[in-house]
C-alpha cells in the first residue's frame, strides 16, 4: 500500500481538475478586513475578491463593501454566493488562506446563517456560498511557495511574504500586477496594514481596487506556475 503524503494528496487533486478540463473552476480568493475580526463580531469586512483562467484570460470579480454595516455585508455574501452559484468552485486558493480568508468565512457563515434563516429557509444563493465553502477543496499556497524558494535558493524553507514572492528570481518571468506596494509603501510604526488599506477603501476606491485585483491575480499565477507546471 503506497502511503501518500499532502503534497502528493494536494497535487491529485490539481491532477482531476486538469484531466477534467476543469481549472476554471480553481478560484484564487481574498478577503479585506481588519485581522481582529474574529475577536469583534461587529467588524465587517471590507471585500471579496476572486480570481479564475476562463480559456486563456484570467477573471477578476470583487465584491466590494458600501457601507460598514450588517446589510451591506450579507449584499457582499450574496453576490458572493451568486458567483459560487454560476461557478461552483472545487478548489479555493489563496496566500495564507487557511490562517486568514478560511476562519473568517466560516465565522462570518456562522452569523449569516443566523441572518438568512429568519424567513426559515436559506436562498439558492446562500446555499451556494455555503456549498463552496464546506465542501470545496483550500489549496494554501504559503508552504508550496516557501518549499519552492528553499529550493531555488538552495537554503533553509521559511515564511515568504507574498509580496516577496513575486519578487523573487523564481518567479520574475510570471507577468504579476504586484499592486502590493500600494499598501506596504505607507505602512510604518504609526500605521499599520489594516490602517492604511482601510483608508484606502474610505477615501481612494481606485487604488484599492488595484490592490485587492492584484492579490488574487498574482495569487493564481503562482498557483499555475507550481501545480499545473508539474503536470507538463
Amino acid at each position: 500500500m503506497v502511503m501518500l503524503d499532502y503534497k502528493d494528496f494536494q497535487q491529485n487533486i490539481i491532477n482531476f481538475l486538469n484531466v477534467n478540463k476543469a481549472w476554471d473552476r480553481a478560484v484564487s480568493l481574498d478577503i479585506e478586513t481588519d485581522l481582529r475580526i474574529l475577536d469583534d463580531p461587529k467588524k465587517n469586512i471590507l471585500s471579496i475578491s476572486v480570481a479564475r483562467r476562463v480559456e486563456n484570460r484570467i477573471c477578476i470579480e470583487k465584491f466590494i463593501l458600501d457601507n460598514e454595516n450588517e446589510e451591506e455585508e450579507a449584499k457582499i455574501f450574496i453576490q458572493f454566493g451568486y458567483f459560487c452559484q454560476r461557478v461552483r468552485p472545487l478548489v479555493i486558493i489563496g496566500y495564507g488562506i487557511s490562517r486568514f480568508d478560511l476562519p473568517i468565512l466560516l465565522f462570518k457563515m456562522k452569523q449569516l446563517d443566523k441572518l438568512f434563516n429568519k424567513s426559515g429557509r436559506y436562498e439558492p444563493a446562500y446555499w451556494a456560498f455555503r456549498d463552496a465553502v464546506t465542501m470545496s477543496y483550500f489549496l494554501d499556497m504559503i508552504n508550496p511557495v516557501r518549499f519552492e524558494i528553499a529550493k531555488f535558493d538552495n537554503t533553509t524553507p521559511k515564511f515568504i511574504p507574498l509580496e516577496s514572492a513575486i519578487s523573487h528570481k523564481r518567479f520574475e518571468h510570471l507577468p504579476f500586477m504586484k499592486t502590493k506596494a500600494i499598501v506596504s509603501k505607507h505602512v510604518s510604526n504609526v500605521q499599520n496594514k489594516w490602517d492604511v488599506i482601510y483608508r484606502l477603501w474610505k477615501e481612494d476606491r481606485n487604488s484599492f481596487n488595484k490592490y485587492i485585483e492584484g492579490d488574487v491575480h498574482d495569487t493564481l499565477l503562482i498557483a499555475e506556475e507550481l501545480m499545473l507546471k508539474r503536470l507538463c
